[in-house]
């Protein structure tokens, strides 16, 4: 348990003086619980010898004052209670995004996303939930516990021994099996995160389904996943019911136990009714609160299984990032740079120089390595390669390329992300507020790639909204907002992969004169096949021959 809670310790401590007060409203709470059979029990035994009825009123004045005041007091705590929960689940779930983006791009592209989301955030809020939970169970267990096992003793000391034995076969049970529920578990949040991406990948890939008439395949797969989910949802069954039988076979001993001596002592007449459901609720209680400690242990298991899962993304190292940041790109060079596919070797002692005030062209046909270099050349495959890369003369191991492409590098995706967003946000992304200066940057840009009409034909124009997946949009449409997204930037190294996709032969005529009016402040390079448009200024490079 010191595992679980230690890894959740930074977001306990974030919210620290919220949870204390929720702990301590619990346990007033729970002390409430407490008082009440004492009350009723002490009740019946001054009904029985009443001789008028003003007591009544004074139990009855206590009693409902208990529980209203407990009742609210049980409001305020689960408001708290749900506050805690979704802002540390939602803090937990951010930093291991965060820790995602920063990992090495050959990690992240081999990981099934839908299933890595889905993993991610079920077994951070398990997590969260399991220790604010537990924080809250524990002290009110532990405060029933004390409590009634000292009344108990009080009242009849036999039955508190009876209870400390039950306490110890729970305990006996949990260390005994703990390991299956621990295998049973592990394997049942697996199956269920693997099911989740076989189901996303039906929704994600229906043009693709549609297209192909593979109906009846898809299907096949998510049946054959949820086949896996069925047959370890059914093993964990099993363990928990047995697990659970074993406690209900102690509850029920344990209650038999009460019945005989309690029916035995009042018949005796050494306990009256009254004493008996002071005792028998004590009893029950101090039962459910060693109970919960005996379920503690299978919810421990069940939890240990999400916060392995997590530290293994946790233990991934982070792509190498330096600290230098740079005022502008003058220049960026590569020397012997060399890259494989596990030991397929795709670029080989690659040397070249790119300069601002230049056009560059990356020339070879799909699969020679054009993006794969300029990945290398972006500092996406940091760590991946052999070779040095240089911007202004310093090797980029020791520039923050974070900082570097965010404020220099502008780049058209060859198949480019837009959000489900505005058009605006999409063009703009971090500043999604677009200045005036902007809005007629974009009209003169629109008219160079023959995108005006559209945009402006557009019900709300540059505030339409994209769908998800860009549904509602073309794939040349795409491309040419690609290309204003990154020339809106104005960044110093314009990065267009291949851009003419989307072009007609008159907006490739315009976006090349255009690169070449604005070549000067830049260092620009154009990945394509298209041969055609290669100017003659532009220096060329060719790969895969």
């Amino acid at each position: 348990m010191n595992k679980l809670f230690s890894f959740c310790k930074s977001y306990l401590f974030m919210y620290k003086w919220r949870l204390l007060i929720y702990i301590i409203i619990s346990v007033i709470v729970s002390s409430g619980a407490l008082v009440s059979p004492y009350i009723i029990g002490d009740f019946i035994d001054q009904l029985t010898n009443a001789e008028d009825i003003s007591f009544v009123y004074r139990y009855f004045a206590l009693y409902a004052g208990i529980n209203l005041t407990t009742l609210l007091l049980g409001y305020i705590s689960r408001r708290l209670y749900v506050l805690l929960q979704t802002r540390m689940g939602y803090a937990l779930n951010r930093d291991f995004i965060k820790k995602l983006q920063h990992a090495p791009l050959n990690f992240t592209s081999a990981q099934d996303t839908a299933y890595l989301n889905q993993r991610i955030n079920n077994d951070a809020n398990a997590l969260i939930i399991f220790c604010i939970g537990t924080i809250q169970s524990i002290l009110v267990n532990m405060v029933i516990v004390a409590a009634a096992l000292l009344l108990l003793f009080l009242f009849h000391p036999m039955l508190a021994v009876i209870l400390l034995c039950v306490a110890t076969v729970y305990f006996i049970f949990y260390v005994l099996y703990k390991k299956i529920l621990y295998r049973t578990s592990h394997a049942l949040q697996e199956s269920q995160s693997k099911y989740f991406s076989k189901l996303n990948e039906q929704l994600f890939n229906i043009r693709f389904i549609k297209l192909h008439s593979l109906f009846s395949h898809f299907i096949g797969r998510l049946s054959h996943s949820f086949g896996g989910l069925l047959e370890s949802a059914l093993r964990h069954q099993r363990a928990s019911y047995i697990f659970g039988g074993l406690d209900k076979l102690v509850l029920i001993a344990a209650q038999l136990v009460l019945l005989l001596f309690g029916g035995m002592e009042i018949i005796a007449g050494r306990l009256t009714i009254g004493r008996f459901i002071i005792i028998s609720s004590y009893f029950n209680m101090m039962l459910g609160a060693i109970r919960y400690f005996f379920s503690l242990g299978s919810t421990i298991q069940n939890n240990m299984v999400s916060c392995n899962r997590l530290q293994e993304l946790s233990d991934v190292v982070l792509e190498p990032n330096g600290r230098k940041q740079l005022d502008s790109v003058h220049t960026i060079e590569l020397k012997s740079v060399n890259f494989a596919y596990g030991k397929s070797p795709l670029l080989q002692d690659i040397s070249l120089t790119l300069t601002k005030g230049n056009i560059y062209v990356l020339l070879g046909p799909n699969g020679a390595g054009k993006s794969t270099l300029t990945d290398i050349m972006l500092g996406l495959q940091n760590g991946n390669y052999a070779g040095h890369v240089l911007y202004n003369g310093t090797n980029m191991t020791e520039i923050d390329m974070y900082n570097l492409r965010s404020r220099h590098i502008g780049v058209s995706e060859q198949e480019p992300v837009l959000l489900a967003d505005t058009l605006a946000y999409n063009l703009n992304l971090d500043q999604p507020d677009l200045t005036e200066a902007k809005h007629e940057t974009i009209e003169s840009l629109t008219k160079i790639l023959g995108f005006e009409a559209y945009i402006y034909a557009l019900p709300n124009g540059l505030a339409t909204t994209i769908n998800e997946n860009a549904a509602n949009i073309s794939g040349g449409e795409k491309q040419k907002l690609s290309i204003l997204r990154a020339l809106l930037k104005d960044p110093d190294v314009l990065v267009l992969d291949e851009p003419t996709s989307a072009l007609d032969t008159t907006s490739k005529a315009a976006l090349k004169a255009y690169l070449n009016k604005i070549k000067k402040d830049k260092i620009i390079i154009i990945i394509t096949h298209d041969k055609e448009f290669v100017d003659e200024g532009s220096e060329v490079y060719q790969l895969g021959g």
